[in-house]
């Protein structure tokens, strides 16, 4: 559906692009204060205006150590998430990855596993960095499948780092270095 654009990343059911300015709308609205969707984001702890996720937008375009894209599905180019890869440390050639995907009906489809393993192959590959790295409540099942699908193994736990739903729960760490990423699915 592109029209012959090559978009900035390309996966196998998604492309990643900037996020622009009209992307925040009211579907990216109700994402961000949506308690299902954002229960895992650090977001959910305070409503989101429009005009918030505007100037987050905003101060995220063009930044060098931290690339914030949207997913859109290759089939109908329908924006269903965003994946941010950063801060990116230039020294030390690392970066964490984390995203969303807002719309419910594309969750368990293989689209997140998509996202990280093609942000992960641009990040070994075109900006030369070595480790990746990211983090998720214990709860977040689909999350830490989706980078361990990718190659990511979980490195180390904090017990009792984060206040969910009431109580303290464990802060998984995942991490994979450029050696040990095999792009295959690319």
């Amino acid at each position: 559906m592109n029209n012959g654009y090559k978009h900035f990343i390309e996966g196998k059911i998604i492309y990643l692009r900037e996020v622009r300015p009209a992307d925040v709308n009211e579907n990216y609205y109700r994402w961000l204060n949506d308690p299902e969707v954002n229960q895992f984001l650090e977001t959910h702890f305070v409503p989101q205006s429009m005009e918030n996720i505007k100037r987050y937008v905003e101060r995220m375009d063009g930044k060098s150590d931290e690339i914030f894209l949207a997913m859109c599905l290759k089939e109908n180019d329908r924006h269903v998430g965003n994946i941010k890869l950063g801060p990116i440390n230039w020294i030390h050639r690392n970066a964490d990855i984390s995203l969303v995907i807002g719309e419910k009906e594309y969750w368990g489809k293989g689209i997140a596993t998509d996202a990280i393993r093609a942000l992960s192959g641009f990040a070994f590959n075109v900006l030369n960095l070595n480790n990746l790295k990211a983090g998720c409540y214990a709860e977040n099942k689909g999350s830490k499948g989706a980078f361990i699908k990718v190659g990511f193994k979980e490195v180390g736990l904090i017990k009792d780092d984060i206040y969910f739903q009431g109580k303290y729960t464990d802060h998984v760490l995942l991490a994979l270095n450029k050696k040990e990423f095999t792009g295959a699915n690319l």
